[in-house]
């Protein structure tokens, strides 16, 4: 394997257009969720899950509207924690606190998507759900480090296939359902659930953040990446529906919450290979998150280092694609952790609580740059009252109020290993200022 210690200070080699960036989100977001959490979903939610999809939808469309003004103002491999230091660079400890809830995030949603994967593959592998999460990891990895060029070409095909399975499936389901459309009032009944709901939703419309990781590597992050951004908004957030409105079409909320497969048992009322061919989907689209994960994790662990926030060892680079192979097995290694718990709901859970944190800071952060930075260039401008985007004030209240949902089990375990993280940062940071001292007391 060849590094390159050279680009330990330099960046990442700039190969993607518009196309791939929007299929590289639109792939990122549509991933596992839609596949694994509908059942913990409606479980709190009951009829009223529909609601729940489209409340998580807006609260994450106000994120994604700020991360299209940050992300092209400020590009570079280590996403919010490349913004928040340029943000905020009197707190380096802030910067550092959010780019860790975001690896946190990133891991367990690498975890929960493998699981996923692991659960569909069940009828067809002689192996439990974990064994064959944690190879399809490794072989994920493996493409990561072979270069972001052929990585993100297998994730282009892979979201084309599977978004037009979806498509498909809820325009049949939707015609030829025998439940019609759900009851609009059933939330009233239930506000509660259909706000845990939710939360627990929340997790399948991350992304954003992964895109943000690679804006770096875009050829023209100037222009291409706020529209990415948006068509990735605009394209998930109406799948999402589509798709939601043809399962209870086909069951109800029961049936979804005791289903391990709930869109694939939706698929099977369908009768002949529909519900193959969910199955079939089902397996690319958590295969495809698996490697975006992947991808993303790996760029940000290399940012945080390039940066000097964590073991410069996560910097190195191989050959002259440039992919991050140090911080792709770490990340790699974290995920692994969590995928052995076994438990999706519990995995998603952690990585929605991360996700919510850092859309809070990505929106505070673009309020305060409209301040501390007013003439930077913004290639997208939210509209502002004043001087404040109104959407971002929405972004943090709203994320904040998801980030009260989840139970005291998920707050411990993510503080944890927010701490354990948090090791190397202290003694990185001591020793960055030992040799100040030093030269004070010879001065």
């Amino acid at each position: 394997m060849t590094t390159n210690n050279a680009d330990l200070n330099g960046g990442l080699a700039k190969s993607l257009g518009l196309v791939r960036l929007c299929l590289y989100g639109v792939g990122t977001i549509i991933g596992a969720g839609i596949y694994s959490v509908i059942g913990p979903a409606a479980a709190a939610a009951g009829d009223s899950i529909w609601l729940s999809f489209l409340v998580a939808a807006v609260i994450s469309a106000f994120s994604g509207l700020s991360y299209a003004e940050i992300a092209s103002a400020l590009p570079g491999a280590g996403a919010e924690h490349n913004f928040l230091r340029k943000t905020f660079p009197a707190i380096p400890a802030l910067a550092f606190t959010v780019g860790l809830f975001i690896a946190v995030h990133g891991a367990a949603t690498l975890a929960t998507v493998a699981l996923t994967f692991g659960n569909y593959a069940q009828p067809f592998l002689p192996f439990s759900a974990v064994i064959v999460a944690l190879t399809l990891m490794g072989v994920a990895t493996a493409v990561n480090v072979a270069g972001i060029g052929k990585a993100s070409f297998v994730s282009a095909g892979l979201t084309i296939v599977q978004v037009a399975c979806l498509i498909g499936f809820a325009a049949i389901a939707i015609s030829s359902g025998n439940r019609g459309l759900p009851d609009i009032t059933a939330w009233s009944d239930n506000l509660d659930g259909m706000l845990q709901g939710a939360a627990i939703l929340f997790f399948i419309y991350s992304g954003y953040e992964h895109m943000a990781s690679l804006s770096e590597e875009a050829k023209r992050p100037d222009r291409d990446l706020w529209r990415a951004f948006m068509i990735a908004l605009v394209a998930t957030t109406v799948i999402y529906l589509l798709v939601i409105l043809g399962v209870l079409s086909l069951v109800n909320a029961d049936s979804l919450a005791r289903s391990e497969s709930p869109l694939a048992d939706a698929a099977r009322q369908l009768g002949g290979s529909f519900g193959i061919i969910i199955v079939a989907a089902a397996l690319m689209a958590t295969a495809n998150a698996v490697l975006s994960a992947s991808l993303s994790g790996s760029r940000l662990l290399f940012g945080m280092a390039r940066d000097g926030d964590l073991p410069r060892l996560l910097a190195r680079t191989r050959g002259t694609n440039k992919s991050p192979w140090v911080g792709a097995l770490a990340f790699l290694a974290v995920a692994c952790g969590f995928a052995a718990v076994g438990e999706i709901e519990f995995v998603a859970s952690l990585s929605s609580l991360g996700v919510t944190l850092v859309f809070a800071a990505i929106n505070s952060a673009v309020i305060v740059l409209r301040y501390t930075q007013p003439n930077l260039a913004r290639p997208f401008r939210l509209p502002s009252i004043g001087n404040i985007p109104p959407t971002a004030v929405l972004g943090i209240v709203t994320s904040l109020l998801l980030a009260a949902q989840y139970d005291w089990a998920v707050y411990t375990t993510f503080a944890a290993v927010f701490l354990v993280g948090a090791i190397p940062y202290v003694f990185i940071r001591r020793s960055q200022r030992l040799p100040k001292r030093t030269d004070a007391r010879q001065q």
